[in-house]
């Protein structure tokens, strides 16, 4: 009899230790998507305050070179830093300038998408299918954008 009610709470101990086991395991993978949802806009964040810097920089200093095999920055008549290395527009090159980590919550290397076109600069850096930040710069009106994309 005494060894039937231990069996017996063995069991129900483990069923519950099971439940529990199941229920943090299905809560992290929510907690991973939200960590990786607000390291996105983190970094949209990150960017908009270095293009800020930036801008103060120069308008406190003016467009000057620090160092002489340095590629000089372009920026807008308003002060913001344009996606322009040497004389190409290079989408790379602006986000190089704006986060240099270039890496989301280990996704590195996004996959760029230049829309530009005769009176905007706008870069799309593709981190994933589901993450995605747009930078734009449009009638001297800078801009980021981080997008959660449903899948």
């Amino acid at each position: 009899m005494l060894n039937n009610l231990q069996r017996s709470r063995f069991v129900i101990w483990s069923v519950v230790i099971l439940f529990l086991i199941v229920g943090l395991l299905s809560a992290l993978d929510t907690v991973e998507e939200e960590a990786s949802n607000t390291a996105l806009i983190v970094a949209s964040k990150r960017i908009l305050e270095q293009a800020n810097l930036l801008k103060q920089e120069y308008l406190l200093t003016g467009p000057e070179q620090t160092n002489d095999s340095e590629q000089l920055m372009r920026y807008s008549r308003t002060g913001w830093i344009k996606p322009i290395k040497g004389s190409e527009r290079d989408c790379r090159y602006w986000l190089e300038q704006l986060y240099p980590p270039q890496s989301i919550l280990g996704l590195t290397f996004p996959s760029i998408e230049d829309k530009s076109d005769n009176i905007q600069f706008h870069c799309s850096y593709h981190y994933s299918d589901k993450y995605q930040i747009d930078i734009l710069l449009e009638k001297e009106r800078f801009s980021v954008k981080a997008n959660i994309l449903a899948l």
